[in-house]
């Protein structure tokens, strides 16, 4: 049996995944699934039926699921050297001692991560994918007192992450991360946002995930299926854990500029509004807004300082809590009071 793992932004927006996926169902013996929050979101929009949904990272999921003797990873990376990039982490980090094919459908290029006896590569070698080499995996060196590490397939003018924060702007094809007692002493090859680098720390360099993105688009998206929960959900700088709690939820409190409208994003289409902490400081990480009927944005000076303020006096530090949402809205906006510079209702 195969597995066959979809992964990124835009995947079931685009109609040669859907096509391979049917193809693949008329010739193997497979069971699809989905990683990532924005291939989740594409395909919640998309309406494909039968993909289950992994909450995990590629590699961590590849070496959960069991009973497979292949698997196929299908992307649409923004280069062929993003797709080799991270397929070649992808083969060191996983526990999967099977055949992994990688497919990146926007270079119709064929990776072969992890060698097997199928006859997977000839078939899609035989309908229009070119096989090409991957990067090797995670690439640390040791200079002077630091190691450091050679971040992979990054481009001008992107935002530079670490586990999904943006601490910089890449100015080279060539980005260095130097690392001492696991704290970043330098990045080169990017304009560093020390706003974004000091929420960064005990950095394991062989383990945190360092990425690059252009950022993201936008698509009208109308409410899909509307929720109707209990829960309040405190979202700081990490709009990717909203599908581990989406099933219950009836609203949630957002921190970050990036992060709430990303939330935004992925919400509206469950019908579930948010209050958002924003400071103004837009990374741009998605472009556009999206927000549904009854969320509201609180401009302060410190999104930060505020959203913990936020969490210690109404969350009392739990990521989740049950309350009115209106209430809860008129009660944080009573709280903040003149620290608002700007309110801005949906």
């Amino acid at each position: 049996m195969i597995a066959v793992l979809f992964h990124g932004i835009y995947i079931f927006y685009d109609e040669e995944s859907k096509d391979i996926l049917k193809i693949l169902n008329g010739r193997y013996d497979i069971k699809p699934y989905i990683v990532g929050t924005m291939g989740i979101t594409s395909l919640f929009d998309s309406g494909v039926q039968g993909v289950d949904i992994i909450l995990k990272k590629p590699s961590e999921a590849l070496s959960e699921i069991k009973g497979f003797d292949s698997v196929i990873i299908i992307l649409k990376a923004r280069s062929i050297e993003t797709a080799r990039a991270f397929l070649g982490i992808i083969g060191e980090r996983t526990k999967f001692d099977g055949e992994i094919i990688g497919i990146d459908i926007n270079t119709s290029s064929l990776f072969e991560v992890k060698q097997g006896i199928s006859d997977i590569k000839d078939f899609f070698i035989s309908i229009g994918f070119k096989e090409e080499l991957i990067f090797g995996g995670i690439d640390v060196r040791t200079e002077g007192y630091c190691l450091v590490r050679r971040v992979k397939g990054c481009n001008p003018g992107e935002l530079l992450l670490f586990g999904g924060i943006v601490v910089g702007r890449v100015t080279s094809n060539e980005v260095k991360v130097y690392v001492k007692d696991r704290e970043v002493k330098e990045i080169s090859g990017a304009d560093i946002k020390n706003h974004g680098l000091e929420k960064i720390t005990n950095v394991d360099i062989y383990k945190i995930k360092i990425d690059s993105t252009p950022g993201f688009e936008t698509r009208d998206c109308g409410v899909i299926r509307k929720i109707e929960g209990e829960d309040i959900l405190f979202i700081n700088h990490d709009a990717y854990s909203i599908y581990k709690k989406l099933s219950n939820l009836r609203g949630a409190v957002t921190v970050g500029d990036d992060t709430t409208r990303v939330s935004g994003y992925i919400l509206k289409r469950f019908g579930i509004p948010l209050i958002g902490i924003i400071d103004g400081d837009k990374d741009g990480v998605i472009k556009g807004e999206c927000f549904y009927s009854g969320s509201i944005l609180f401009e302060v000076n410190g999104d930060d300082i505020a959203g913990d303020r936020i969490f210690l006096e109404f969350f009392k530090k739990s990521q989740t809590i049950r309350s009115d949402f209106d209430k809860l809205k008129k009660d944080i906006e009573v709280y903040l009071g003149k620290d608002i510079l700007k309110k801005t209702e949906y």
